[in-house]
This record gives structure tokens, C-alpha cells and sequence, in this order.
């Protein structure tokens, strides 16, 4: 008789509410003066919209997590055909903001179909990989048989790459390239988990290299922008093109190791984004050093839960899906850090958790009750004992590679 073992993780979830209150803290204070300025309240609008989107998460997630895994992987194609629906009509009816196309309103709903894109793209590359078997080369012996027997099913077994990779081209075809990165860094991560061999990875590598350098040429307002980076502080840049990621700097600088106090920051009152892609700027400023490493630590902590927790999946499907997360968030953390303090120029990468934004929190709390359900397995009554003994590491190594 096979019984359902059910193995829910509080650890992750209680790193995930810590993280998303710590955003919440900071959206207020980020939004507090401005609000009173524009409308005489000192609640931001941001701050009671991420409070709602915070229910809704945690009822999604709940939603999610109580589904059955072989859902997941049924629908996986599905759910990703729908996003590439959802990405391409965001050129047709999207709201255009600086210059840009993201979002999609229906009604009083607005969202962000490419927030999505990064939770259904793991899922899709999951049901992929979880049971394909090692690619295995025929010996060379004449070019026609050479296609037959290698070329045609290497091409076959790749479509499902270049069906991932149709979504970063909708995403980058909306000016999102920040977004689109992120999205294809999962990808990337996806691949390498799934056993994708590195003589491939590494062929891939190069093609994207080639096609992304094209890609930021493409646009003259990107080379600009990289360009004027590396001179933010000259006189004509520091005022203009420069400003926000200068200000950002300077605060995070003056911050030092304790900062001047929550509450006691001056960039979020003069920069365009304090609640959103810039709201590590205020934290670094108000809490110094050891505020940022306790906000890293908790998101480093949720990638590391999320590697933990995949080796004790019952299939490859859900350990690949957690693999696919935990690079997800560490991705999308390092890459904004590294924009907040002025290592990267500005490209528009929410903080996961932290940041305001609806569709992002949604999706990222979707993303940990999928990854609760991927926790559920059945086995053999027999096999419920040592069903239950923790996993060692060569134990896990072996059952993924084989599955």
C-alpha cells in the first residue's frame, strides 16, 4: 500500500514572511515623506498595496502548495504556452511606462506577465529534464547517417531550449532587458541542472554572449547608458543620466557599518525609484552595513533552504524545480545589490521579497508553494521508515542523476 508522506518545511516559510516584513518596513519608511507631500498621508500607496498583495500571496501559496506535484508537471506546458500568450499581448494592450511595455490592466488588475515568466519557465524545463535520459553519440561513420542518427534528434531534444528562449525575446521585445536576463540566468540554470553536458553549455554560452552584445547595441539609449556609467561622477552625468545610481552610492557609502538610523535617510527622498529597484539604497543608508548583510543573509538563506530541501524531493521534477528557484532569487538578489550600490548600471531588477511590486511577490510566494508541494511523496508502506531517514548527500547525487 503506498502512503502519501507529507514533508512541509516551516524554515523556508518563516525566511520568506521575515524577508517580505523587512519590505514592507522599508517601503513605508522609503514612502512615508514623499506620501505626505503628494497626497497628506503618511501610509504610502506602495506600502497598503504590498500589505494586500502580501494576503493574497500568502493565500496563493497556500493554494499552491496543496496541489499535487503531477499537476504541476501536466500543466508545466501549458502554463508556460499561456505566458508566452500573456507576454505577447503585453505589445498589443500593455501600459507603456518610460518607454517600456511590462504590464497588462484588466479592470482594477494590473500585472507583469514576465514576473511569471520566471516561476512557469522552471516549471516547464522540469517536466523536461525529469525524465530524459543521457544523450548518448553514434559513432561517426557517414554524414548522412550522421543526421539521421545525431543531428535530428540533438535538434529534437533541443526545442524545448529555444521554446524557453522565445519568452526572453517577448521580454526583451517589451525594452525589459534587465527582466529578460534574469529569466534567461534561470534558463541557463535549468539546463545545467538538467544535465545538459558542458561541451553544450558551453557552445550555448558563446551563441548567447554573441546575440546579447547584438541585442544591447540594438537600442543606442543601452551602450549609453553602460557608457555613462563608468563616468556617473563627471559634472554633466552626476545631475542627469547618472543621478539615481550616484545618489544610491552615496548613500549606501554614508551609511557605514550601523547606518544613521531607520527613519533618518535622505536618498529616499530625492530618488525616482526608493520603494522599488533602489529600496536597498535606503536600507544600506539607514541600517549600514550589518542592516544589508542581515537582509542578504535572509534571502542567501531562503537559495540555501531551497538546495537543502531539493535533495530531499521524492522525484527529479521537484528537485529540479527548487534548483531552478533557488537560482532564481539568488540571481535576481546579487543583481540588484550590485545595482543598488553601483557596481552594475541601473537596469530595473527588483529585490525578491523586499522590493514593492505585486506580480513579483505573488510570483515568488507561488514559487515556495510549488516547492512545499514538491516536498510530497508517496512510497511503500515498507518504505515509509527509511522513507523518513534524512537523505545524505550521495544518496541524493545518485538518485538525481539517474532519474
Amino acid at each position: 500500500m503506498k502512503l502519501e508522506i507529507r514533508r512541509r518545511d516551516p524554515v523556508i516559510v518563516v525566511l520568506a514572511i521575515l524577508a517580505t516584513l523587512v519590505g514592507l518596513l522599508f517601503i513605508f519608511d522609503a514612502g512615508y515623506a514623499r506620501s505626505i507631500q503628494k497626497t497628506g498621508s503618511p501610509i504610502p500607496g506602495e506600502f497598503r498595496m504590498q500589505a494586500f498583495y502580501l494576503m493574497a500571496s500568502l493565500g496563493l501559496y497556500g493554494i499552491a502548495a496543496n496541489i499535487p506535484l503531477n499537476w504541476y508537471q501536466r500543466a508545466a506546458p501549458w502554463l508556460w504556452g499561456f505566458t508566452l500568450f500573456s507576454l505577447a499581448l503585453v505589445d498589443v494592450i500593455g501600459l507603456e511606462q518610460n518607454e517600456a511595455k511590462r504590464w497588462i490592466k484588466l479592470g482594477p488588475i494590473t500585472f507583469q506577465p514576465s514576473e511569471f515568466a520566471k516561476l512557469t519557465v522552471i516549471l516547464m524545463l522540469a517536466a523536461v529534464f525529469a525524465h530524459r535520459s543521457k544523450w548518448k553519440p553514434k559513432p561517426f561513420r557517414e554524414w548522412a547517417e550522421y543526421t539521421d542518427r545525431n543531428l535530428m534528434p540533438k535538434l529534437k531534444r533541443s526545442a524545448p531550449w529555444w521554446i524557453a528562449l522565445a519568452g526572453v525575446v517577448l521580454i526583451e521585445g517589451g525594452k525589459d532587458l534587465g527582466t529578460a536576463a534574469v529569466v534567461l540566468v534561470i534558463i541557463l540554470t535549468m539546463l545545467l541542472a538538467g544535465g545538459v553536458s558542458w561541451k553544450s553549455m558551453a557552445l550555448i554560452c558563446v551563441l548567447l554572449a554573441t546575440v546579447t552584445t547584438a541585442v544591447i547595441y540594438k537600442q543606442p539609449y543601452r551602450i549609453d547608458r553602460i557608457n555613462n556609467h563608468f563616468v556617473r561622477w563627471n559634472k554633466n552625468v552626476v545631475d542627469d543620466v547618472g543621478f539615481q545610481t550616484t545618489q544610491a552610492e552615496r548613500g549606501a557609502a554614508e551609511g557605514k557599518a550601523l547606518g544613521h538610523g531607520i527613519g533618518n535617510g535622505q536618498v529616499k527622498q530625492i530618488i525616482p525609484a526608493p520603494t522599488t529597484d533602489f529600496i536597498m539604497a535606503t536600507i544600506a543608508e539607514e541600517t549600514g552595513l550589518l542592516g544589508s548583510t542581515v537582509v542578504i543573509a535572509l534571502l542567501a538563506g531562503i537559495c540555501a533552504r531551497l538546495l537543502a530541501l531539493s535533495q530531499r524531493a521524492p522525484d527529479r521534477f521537484g528537485a529540479l524545480i527548487m534548483v531552478g528557484s533557488a537560482g532564481w532569487i539568488g540571481v535576481q538578489t546579487c543583481t540588484n545589490v550590485m545595482m543598488a550600490n553601483a557596481t552594475l548600471p541601473a537596469i530595473g531588477i527588483p529585490i525578491p521579497f523586499i522590493s514593492s511590486g505585486g506580480s513579483s511577490l505573488i510570483a515568488l510566494w507561488l514559487m515556495l508553494g510549488v516547492s512545499q508541494s514538491a516536498l510530497v511523496g508517496f512510497r511503500e508502506e515498507a518504505e515509509v521508515t527509511h522513507a523518513n531517514r534524512p537523505h545524505r548527500w550521495w544518496h541524493w547525487r545518485s538518485r538525481f542523476s539517474r532519474a
